[in-house]
């Protein structure tokens, strides 16, 4: 794999398997629609909502 998806990966295997399925989810969602940019722009806002430095949260993916 490449080493952006094994990252990713990475972070996919560190999630519950509540939030995996909801992930999967999700993925499916994005595959099967044929309007993808609005799913991006909601993901995109849900994204920029998130403070990591305040929160003192870590990336499931890289754990930084």
């Amino acid at each position: 794999m490449e080493e952006n998806i094994t990252v990713v990966f990475h972070g996919f295997l560190n999630l519950t398997m509540k939030e995996k399925m909801k992930l999967v989810e999700a993925m499916n969602d994005y595959f099967d629609s044929t309007q993808r940019e609005p799913i991006r722009e909601e993901n995109e806002l849900k994204f920029q909502q998130i403070n990591f430095e305040a929160e003192n949260k870590l990336c499931k993916c890289c754990g930084r």
